[in-house]
C-alpha cells in the first residue's frame, strides 16, 4: 500500500486562547485539531457535511488523546497534519501532529469517532462510498 495521504491544516493561535501563564491553553488544542478535522471533511467532498450524505453524518466523538510536547508560547500560526490511523466497523481513528512556527512538534494526538445511526444512536458500519472517500488517507494496510 502507498504511504497516505496527510492533510496539511493551517491553524492560528489567537490571544484569547493563551492561558494566565501565557502559552495556549491546554484544552484549546482540542479546538485546533476539531478545525483540521473539519478542513479533512471538506476535502473529501463539496461542501461540508451534514450537507453531504457522502461523509456518513452523524457521527460522536468515544476518545480524545492529547501529548503534549513543548509549548506554544505567543500567538503565531501552526501547521497541523492529520491522517487516519484506523478505520473500523464503525469507529475512525484520526491522528494529528501540530508545529510550532519554528517547526518544533508542540502536540500530536488523536480522536477517535464513531458513526451512529441517526434514531437509536447506535453505533452504525461506515458506508462504502465513506470508505472510498477516506481511503487515501488511512495509515494502516488493513481496514475493519
Amino acid at each position: 500500500m502507498s504511504e497516505p495521504v496527510v492533510l496539511h491544516s493551517k491553524q492560528h493561535v489567537y490571544f484569547d486562547m493563551m492561558d494566565p501563564q501565557h502559552h495556549l491553553h491546554n484544552a484549546e488544542y482540542l479546538v485546533l485539531f476539531e478545525r483540521a478535522r473539519f478542513e479533512l471533511w471538506r476535502a473529501l467532498g463539496e461542501g461540508a457535511y451534514p450537507e453531504n450524505p457522502d461523509l456518513d453524518w452523524p457521527y460522536v466523538v468515544a476518545r480524545n488523546e492529547i501529548n503534549y510536547r513543548a509549548p506554544i508560547e505567543h500567538i503565531q500560526p501552526v501547521d497541523i497534519f492529520v491522517t487516519v490511523s484506523r478505520l473500523g466497523n464503525s469507529s475512525l481513528t484520526l491522528s494529528f501532529k501540530m508545529y510550532r512556527e519554528d517547526g518544533e512538534l508542540a502536540a500530536d494526538g488523536i480522536t477517535v469517532i464513531v458513526r451512529v445511526d441517526p434514531q437509536t444512536r447506535r453505533p452504525r458500519p461506515w458506508s462504502e462510498k465513506f470508505r472510498s472517500l477516506i481511503a487515501p488517507y488511512c495509515a494502516d494496510a488493513k481496514s475493519e
